[in-house]
């Protein structure tokens, strides 16, 4: 019996999507035309690049079984351990009970199609392919399917290669029709060169492109046809009834005369997809569901490919029908624009306002068939919560495969320590076997992102979880229900100090999505007997370009002013800036929370007109240019914060109390808190119902911004719900926890800077939050009266006319309103070489300076910085919660 050297079977090598297997899709656009075309849609070329690489390394590795009856598999098995690797590659299922006699049968069955045609590179029993090129290029390809003389597909390509000393020719890849399936051609060589980049390429005979190399991608292996090694001859196949027809091709020249070159080609029987028949091929957990716990990680937002969908396409390559399976489809789709109203902080009987939770949708390159999977993933999603709903949605979903991925919301908003999570985590493996006692559980651990002012817990605290994961899971193993740790935190390249895999220092981008995949594959492979090709991570991955926002505009409404624009695709949020009309430079400029098309500016006053522009985020630190300017004046309905603010330290407590606001429907009031001394603090707002509040617990040391605003009642503009609006805060004095009534500054030093300016400066002093100018006219002998505040050791006053000599300067040190007495005076000296006068002390008593607050006006208070901290602050509370990107927006501390 003849053998064919050149037809290799590679079962090591990943398998293509089947026609007749409606499952394993490539793309939403990959549906198969009658006919078939070439593959040019970028997303899927990535795949299939990678997927050409591996079977060329096998070549080159000599991981090719020959096409013979001679070929003696056992002995492959038995003595190369390299052999039996790539054999193992199959399964283990199929290596121990089926693989040889599978693999004994794929090769009887393509020996016998192509064994028994008398001319079969022509016969119409056979699928068949054409191939042709001229001058070096225009290139030529035809397909036929069995039983028909016409073409199925005819694509000509004019690529040619270029600098073929130097680069690797190009490959094309074909979708094909039913019959012939999904397969690749790359030309190996010209007259002067033969491509090394696989082994055993010879030069043309005649000038120009020959020698085509076609890989056709079936269910559980791959068929490699080296054209030039498979030249028969029509006359020992005649005469041998097919026997001898040395070949699968016949290729020459076709015509040496032509305009333009020598024409040349040939004519090859090629496999068809059912050539084999599917029950041959048997590869382990054929029809396996797999369902995904996770949270935002795994859950993605719009527009994203999702690790989960990578880790599907890795097993549709291998040839393994799957499910993804779980109460929750698609990935989190960007907030409506209804969730962009202001809120006011709650009571602690209030139920948050009822959010919509948007289902999203995938990049476009997903499969279709994947598009309507489900899973178990979302947005803020803790192990705490997951381990109490596991046994339901087991028994619902009934998932052979169970892959974990959580808890980083349980370590990043303390909902648990490492102890607790892995107690968590256990008791979700011990609920998902008393649903399924034969589930099988893949535990991811914990992956780090870049650093957190202020977190340090949270890069140890992950650590240790880690370790102590790894350590306790070797106790929870069941032979009926195996389990193994997944070490995501090592395959996914995000560390405190760098985050290359997240486009936010957490949550993966398409690199990052590759990784988590691969390591979630790598333990199927290692640990449950999944075979085929190892997970392999493109050097090039898909990014997502953005768009600038489009159709931007603001209107004014009773809660302040709301400025929209069109949904961007790709966008990773939106950042949005702001300003006075005719006010050189940007008042405030951040993030827009929660990610919407919209963004509400409730802090401004009547008849300001104020301008925006907003831009679009993509990956990491990718910016789309900022949009059209819009605007629009303020006419609102919310009322001015209170005055009168007084704040009282009181150990590490401080009391603070206001004056009623009065004329408008007030709901309630707000307190803002703000730990000055702690970078990356989340700012804390807690309501009160009356004109006085005592917050508790800050930290003994810690400088605190204060600030009051006032919510009335009013109707939604677009929940058309009863709301509570807040209006511009009014500040407080800033305090510091844990001191008192501060001792007065010495110290104190004057400065003439000219005759009519000076320059204060004194000593710190330890527990002042601030200090406070006063100064009286010597000249007419006028009392103290109050002044200046400021948080630095120097001030300067200035316009001090008839001069600077004629007035006394005083420093009091306060902590919020407890303030000591201005004890520490000086008179400068008179400027110019006129005589010098001393110091004069004065001995008053402690006393309160009452109404320090600043309620704000009709103008000015734009260049407030401290107000302006504030509301980039609060504007941009996203970048505080990112720790998890979902979660509570703020804090709230015990109070009283």
């Amino acid at each position: 019996m003849r053998f064919f050297a050149f037809l290799a079977f590679l079962p090591l090598v990943s398998p293509a999507p089947s026609p007749n297997n409606p499952a394993q899709e490539w793309s939403s656009n990959s549906t198969l035309p009658i006919g078939g075309t070439l593959i040019t849609d970028p997303d899927r070329l990535s795949a299939l690049h990678t997927m050409h690489q591996e079977v060329l390394a096998a070549l080159n590795n000599n991981e090719a079984i020959p096409v013979e009856r001679s070929t003696n598999l056992s002995a492959h098995v038995t003595h190369d351990k390299r052999q039996y690797q790539v054999f193992g590659l199959l399964g283990m299922l199929l290596l121990s009970k089926l693989g040889l006699k599978a693999l004994e049968e794929v090769l009887d069955t393509l020996l016998d199609i192509f064994t028994n045609d008398d001319i079969i590179w022509t016969n119409p029993d056979n699928c068949r392919a054409r191939f042709e090129t001229q001058g070096g290029g225009n290139e030529h390809y035809l397909t036929y399917a069995k039983g028909t003389r016409s073409p199925t597909a005819d694509e000509t390509r004019n690529v040619g290669w270029n600098n073929p000393a130097n680069t690797d020719p190009p490959v094309h890849f074909f979708e094909g029709d039913a019959a012939i399936g999904l397969y690749s051609v790359q030309y190996t060589a010209t007259d002067e060169y033969a491509w090394d980049g696989i082994p055993g390429t010879q030069k043309c005979k005649p000038e120009g492109l020959c020698n085509p190399q076609y890989i056709f991608y079936h269910k559980g292996y791959r068929i490699v046809l080296n054209t030039w090694q498979s030249q028969g001859e029509v006359s020992a196949c005649q005469y041998s009834g097919g026997e001898k027809c040395k070949g699968l091709c016949l290729s020459g020249v076709l015509n040496q005369f032509p305009t333009g070159g020598v024409r040349w080609g040939g004519d090859c029987a090629i496999p068809c997809v059912d050539d084999v028949p599917d029950d041959s091929i048997v590869l382990p957990n054929e029809e396996a569901s797999f369902m995904v716990v996770g949270d935002s990680i795994s859950h993605g937002m719009e527009d994203d490919w999702t690790w989960r969908y990578r880790l599907s396409q890795w097993m549709d390559y291998n040839g393994y029908t799957h499910h993804f399976v779980g109460p929750w489809k698609g990935t989190h789709g960007n907030r409506p624009l209804v969730d962009s109203q202001p809120d006011a902080p709650l009571f602690p009987d209030e139920e948050p306002r009822a959010t919509v939770n948007v289902e999203g949708g995938y990049a476009k390159g997903v499969a279709s068939s994947f598009r309507n999977t489900g899973h178990a993933s979302f947005w803020g999603r803790q192990a705490a919560q997951s381990k109490n709903t596991i046994n339901g949605w087991v028994k619902e979903h009934k998932p052979d495969y169970l892959l974990v991925l959580l808890g980083f919301n349980d370590l990043g908003w303390w909902v648990s320590g490492p102890d607790a999570l892995v107690g968590d985590i256990g008791s979700l493996v011990n609920e998902a076997r008393k649903a399924k006692p034969d589930i099988k559980l893949l535990i991811g651990n914990v992956v780090h992102r870049t650093f957190l002012d202020g977190r340090q817990d949270l890069v140890d605290n992950t650590n240790r979880y880690n370790i102590l994961l790894k350590e306790r899971m070797s106790s929870w193993f069941r032979w009926e229900s195996p389990i193994a740790y997944v070490d995501v935190n090592t395959d996914y390249d995000c560390r405190p100090n760098s985050c290359p895999d997240a486009y936010d220092g957490l949550h993966p981008n398409a690199r990052g999505e590759y990784h988590i995949a691969q390591a979630f594959a790598r333990v199927l492979q290692r640990v449950f007997g999944y075979a085929g090709i190892g997970f392999r991570v493109p050097d090039k991955v898909d990014g997502r370009s953005v768009g600038v926002p489009q159709n931007v505009k603001t209107t004014s409404w009773p809660e302040g002013l709301l400025t929209t624009w069109e949904p961007v695709e790709n966008s990773r949020g939106y950042e949005i800036r702001n300003r006075i009309k005719g006010v050189d430079g940007w008042w405030s400029s951040g993030e827009v929370y929660p990610s919407t098309d919209g963004s509400w500016q409730p802090w401004v006053t009547d008849g300001q007109t104020w301008e925006y522009q907003v831009r679009t985020k993509g990956d990491g630190d990718t910016r789309s240019d900022w949009s059209a300017f819009s605007s629009a004046t303020a006419n609102v309905a919310t009322a001015p914060g209170p005055s009168n603010i007084i704040v009282e330290p009181q150990g590490t407590d401080i009391f603070i109390h206001w004056d009623e606001v009065t004329g408008y429907y007030v709901d309630r009031y707000g307190v803002y808190v703000w730990d000055k001394d702690t970078e990356g603090a989340w700012l804390s707002v807690t309501p009160a119902k009356t004109t006085s509040l005592t917050v508790k617990g800050l930290k003994a040391g810690h400088r605190y911004s204060i600030w009051v605003a006032t919510y009335v009642g009013m109707i939604g503009s677009l929940t058309r719900q009863s709301v509570a609006a807040g209006g511009l805060p009014a500040s407080a004095r800033d305090v510091i926890a844990g001191y008192w009534a501060p001792p007065p500054p010495s110290n104190l030093r004057i400065q003439n800077l000219d005759a009519t300016t000076v320059r204060l400066t004194w000593n710190k002093v330890t527990g002042a939050s601030g200090y406070h100018l006063f100064t009286r006219s010597v000249k007419d002998n006028t009392e103290l009266k109050p002044g200046g505040t400021t948080t630095d050791t120097s001030y300067e006053v200035y316009l001090l006319f008839p001069g600077t000599w004629n007035y006394e300067f005083c420093i009091a040190a306060y902590n919020g309103n407890l303030e000591t007495a201005p004890v520490s005076c000086v008179i400068p000296p008179i400027c110019c070489g006129f005589e010098k006068r001393d110091l004069v002390p004065r001995n008053d008593n402690y006393t309160v300076v009452e109404d320090t607050s600043t309620v704000f006006g009709q103008s000015g208070w734009v260049e407030d910085e401290d107000l302006r901290d504030l509301f980039a602050v609060y504007q941009q509370t996203e970048e505080y919660a990112a720790v998890v990107g979902a979660g509570p927006l703020l804090s709230v501390p015990e109070i009283i």
